[in-house]
């Protein structure tokens, strides 16, 4: 199974074209993004907790969804898509841990529609950078504002006003192209319930056994 090294902004899958391999993510953070005018509609990130390639495993070869290198670089495997689609109709243990994968990355989908449709600017934003944390390990989020802007749906003039405020609070600091969390503990407070069922569900469904 070839190792790959994708840098940030390469594309994963396009939208509406056949997916050519399953990447399983070992470091990085990659966007699933609804194509759109200059940035498009980002509906869910992925990284090490997951894999991208899930209409291979749910018998579609694509989806109305692209999905593209977020971070300085992603590492991982990548399978072949008419082999893996070969291991996952062989597999029963792999087929069913891919599922629950699946199912972990609906509840990330509903809940961002949830915290989208029903919470502030702020709770959004400190929901968004938690789960970028996870996915990268680390409290240095190399982000620029614009990303930041399409993954809470806001403009970037609104994400660098909030920015500043969670600076101000202390929970986070701000440069160009670079944010740290300071107080996570805050900033768990914050999302108020906008983070946390998708990790739930997460460590119920997959983190027992094995990554995926």
């Amino acid at each position: 199974m070839p190792a790959c090294h994708l840098l940030k902004g390469e594309v994963i899958s396009e939208a509406d074209q056949p997916i050519a391999a399953a990447l399983f993510i070992e470091s990085g953070v990659a966007s699933i993004v609804k194509p759109g005018e200059q940035y498009g509609t980002a509906i869910g990130i992925a990284g090490p907790e997951g894999f991208c390639g899930t209409p291979l495993v749910l018998g579609g070869e694509y989806w109305p969804y692209s999905t593209i290198v977020q971070a300085d670089r992603v590492t991982g495997i990548m399978i072949e898509a008419s082999s893996f689609r070969q291991l996952v109709a062989e597999d029963a243990d792999l087929r069913s841990v891919l599922l629950r994968s699946i199912q972990v990355k609906m509840v990330q989908l509903a809940e961002g529609l949830i915290s989208n449709g029903q919470q502030r600017l702020l709770p959004r934003l400190a929901r968004w950078l938690l789960m970028y944390r996870d996915r990268v390990g680390s409290d240095q989020l190399a982000v620029t504002h614009e990303y930041i802007a399409v993954m809470v749906g806001t403009r970037r003039s609104g994400v660098t006003a909030a920015l500043h405020e969670l600076e101000g609070a202390g929970l986070i600091r701000s440069s160009r192209g670079l944010a740290t969390i300071l107080n996570a503990d805050a900033l768990l407070a914050l999302a108020a319930g906008g983070y946390g069922v998708t990790e739930k569900e997460h460590a119920r469904l997959i983190e027992p056994e094995i990554y995926v």
